[in-house]
């Protein structure tokens, strides 16, 4: 065993049972990925004709993205707002948002195979294809996240020159994540117009790439609370109630706003019955009541606001909402009442598990060994020698506190 292995061996025993735990599940994704990539689709898989979409597109995709949303949700707020004093959050949803679309990526490999074949898409363009805007889209604002990504990481390893080049492109690269995320957000919403003889009327209607867009945004913000409050308990990073409760205040206007065009939307211009499938009908009032209104309500009230509580707890519904809106759209909508019902095979359960396990993982890790948790970094003048020097010392100070989490 040489010593490189050696060392990262002894550094994995030291970790926290939680992290030993995710590495598992990651280990048992990948294998299920490698099954499924021996055996193909048909044998590892419940997806058919009649379900060509199954678990890896409803929630490695569909669901996924919206919940990666935060980085360029954030990024807009703090950089074309001038909401400064969220600055310190900013930097964990760039990760987080990388971390999402990376691991989407790896979802949408899996269910089309092929990976060999990706670059296809970069040459022969089908531009009235809205698959074709998506993948370019997602490439494009993943290189975007990429990009944004970097500065801890040149901090870390000292890199001053492409630290300073990746200062003089932050805004550039703010607009366009904003500008990619908007353009691809609505675009999974415009798939699902296709299906207009099976999706049902309940969730379809003209809007659907407006709804898909707002309830990115609202779910962005939501992912930045939940995460915030996790790395205060979990991690050891300071308490950021206060500027999350800046975020309550603007949740129940986009949650609002929502809300109005959903129902108008449902109500006005869907086509067929709405209320001629009970268990449908009950689900997109789950949807509305849990993940929209009582959200809504909870954060028009100060002291649901201020509190760190009443703030995850709002948040958690939020995402709940989406999740169940996602699944209802890509999934429970596009049932037919004489359909057989579909159910994820294990492999492709295991796939999910191993992704989501691995967002957890590599955040984690990213957190313990790089500052991504440094506040205000935009300060620092890293042409001077003494102000480097000062910034490795706090830089010694993020990472053992990463450490501490760690073990």
């Amino acid at each position: 065993m040489t010593a490189a292995a050696s060392i990262i061996i002894n550094e994995i025993k030291g970790y926290h049972r939680f992290l030993k735990f995710m590495i598992a599940l990651v280990v048992l994704g990948a294998f299920a990925s490698l099954v499924r990539f021996v055996f193909g689709l048909g044998v590892t898989t419940n997806l058919n004709d009649v379900y060509p979409w199954g678990l890896w597109i409803s929630f490695d995709v569909v669901t996924a993205v919206p919940l990666a949303a935060g980085a360029f949700t954030l990024g807009a707020i703090v950089h074309c707002f001038h909401i400064t004093k969220l600055e310190p959050l900013v930097r964990p949803a760039i990760v987080t948002g990388f971390l999402g679309y990376s691991l989407v990526s790896v979802g949408l490999l899996l269910d089309l195979g092929q990976p060999q074949r990706a670059w296809h898409t970069m040459v022969y363009w089908n531009v009235h294809s809205p698959m074709f805007e998506v993948s370019m889209c997602i490439m494009s604002y993943t290189t975007v996240l990429f990009l944004e990504f970097l500065s801890p990481v040149c901090e870390k390893l000292g890199y001053h020159l492409p630290l300073r080049v990746l200062r003089w492109l932050e805004m550039p690269l703010v607009i366009g994540a904003a500008s990619i995320s908007t353009l691809h957000q609505s675009s999974l919403g415009t798939f699902f117009l296709i299906a207009v003889d099976k999706l049902h009327a309940l969730w379809y209607n003209p809007l659907l790439p407006l709804l898909f867009w707002l309830s990115a945004i609202f779910t962005g913000i939501s992912i930045i609370i939940l995460e915030a409050t996790m790395v205060h308990r979990f991690m050891g990073q300071p308490d950021e109630s206060e500027l999350l409760e800046v975020l309550t205040r603007i949740l129940p206007w986009v949650l609002g706003v929502y809300l109005v065009v959903k129902l108008a939307a449902t109500t006005l211009l869907s086509h067929g019955p709405l209320f001629d499938r009970p268990s449908l009908l009950a689900l997109f009032v789950a949807e509305i009541v849990i993940g929209v209104v009582a959200p809504m309500v909870m954060f028009m009230k100060k002291v649901c606001r201020k509190d760190q509580r009443l703030q995850l707890r709002g948040a958690s519904l939020v995402i709940f909402g989406l999740v169940l809106n996602r699944f209802n759209v890509s999934m429970f909508g596009m049932e037919q009442a004489d359909q057989a019902i579909y159910y994820p095979s294990i492999v492709e359960s295991l796939v999910t598990i191993g992704i989501i396990a691995a967002h957890i993982l590599f955040f984690v890790l990213l957190a313990k060994y790089f500052p991504i948790f440094e506040h205000h970094p935009e300060t620092v003048d890293y042409s001077l020698p003494d102000r480097a020097h000062s910034r490795t010392v706090d830089h010694d100070h993020v990472h053992a506190t990463g450490n501490g989490a760690g073990h």
